[in-house]
């Protein structure tokens, strides 16, 4: 991570509340291997499964593999995932368990006692309610964030949460919410047109340079401007559940694709800080280099307003 304006700091990745990512499948397969029983909200657990409540919960079930018998395809992202479920609220119940158990007090403990003074947390576009009607996400993740932020507060730590996704999948990987079948591709955001049912390459490639009009302006997708409202409400709902003391950095989108048009990307970056400082005043604040820092090399941040910022490489 390079810095403008402060010195760098440590960070550990991968604490996942809000959804966001798959980050669970290389800890443990068990969570994301749907089964009929979990569809039904008949919730099994396997031994030493990460996410899974304590053996001497309640609500804790073994696997029976007899009983219940793999959904597939497999779920690769939140998105197929959440998509599985009818029913939105045994989806929803299905993630509760997994924020309730996935990170612990003790983990946060452990953090601190290991010298961790940061940590980066990704959330998904959805984490406050802000989900359309044709995607199958579900909310009820924020009260784990701000328990989360509780224990952090109890043991010292601070909390650099980022946006880990965009709607319309601001790279096309798993890690954006939504896997897209067309590859890697900053498209689906700037673009707003990678689930077209005309999409191929020479559309897409007639597309290009389209994100400023013939005045010159810079114009900005329907996805980009929904993801700066989600940064306005996300930002105000830290200030509004007092957590600027732990909340203290903000990445305002997480690795847009190296085919983003820049144009749009500074665009954006430019409206997200002046909504993050607004909101949280004193906040640092970090944005995605795009897969290449050196598109950041030409002098475009050393102006004061950029003070307090970071590219996240």
């Amino acid at each position: 991570m390079t810095t403008h304006g402060n010195e760098s700091k440590s960070f550990i990745r991968g604490v996942n509340l809000g959804g966001a990512f798959v980050f669970e499948r290389y800890i443990t397969p068990y969570f994301f291997a749907l089964t009929t029983c979990d569809l039904k909200g008949d919730f099994r657990f396997y031994p030493d499964q990460v996410d899974a409540p304590p053996t001497t919960s309640p609500i804790y079930k073994h696997m029976d593999t007899d009983e219940c018998k793999p959904v597939l395809p497999y779920p690769v992202d939140e998105w197929t995932l959440t998509d599985a479920f009818d029913d939105k609220e045994i989806a929803k119940r299905y993630l509760e368990i997994h924020y309730d158990n996935f990170i612990t007090r003790k983990d946060i403990k452990f953090l601190k006692q290991n010298g961790v003074s940061h940590v980066r947390v990704p959330l998904g576009h959805w984490i406050t309610g802000n989900i359309a009607e044709d995607e199958p996400f579900v909310d009820g993740a924020w009260p784990y964030f701000k328990r989360l932020v509780g224990w952090c507060r109890e043991e010292g730590i601070q909390i650099w949460p980022d946006i880990h996704t965009a709607p319309g999948s601001q790279n096309g990987f798993d890690n954006s919410g939504h896997l897209l079948s067309v590859g890697p591709t900053c498209h689906g955001w700037d673009m707003d047109d990678m689930h077209a049912p005309e999409y191929n390459a020479t559309v897409l490639a007639a597309k290009m340079g389209q994100a400023q009009n013939k005045t010159g302006e810079v114009v900005l997708s329907k996805n980009v401007l929904r993801t700066l409202d989600i940064v306005n409400e996300i930002t105000l709902a830290v200030a509004r559940d007092n957590m600027t003391d732990v909340v203290t950095g903000f990445g305002i989108l997480n690795e847009p694709f190296a085919n983003c048009d820049m144009n749009v990307i500074r665009k954006f970056d430019d409206i997200a800080l002046g909504i993050v400082r607004k909101n949280m005043e004193n906040a640092s604040v970090y944005i995605g280099d795009v897969f290449n820092s050196s598109s950041f090399n030409d002098g475009w941040w050393i102006e004061p307003k950029y003070k307090g910022t970071y590219l996240d490489r």
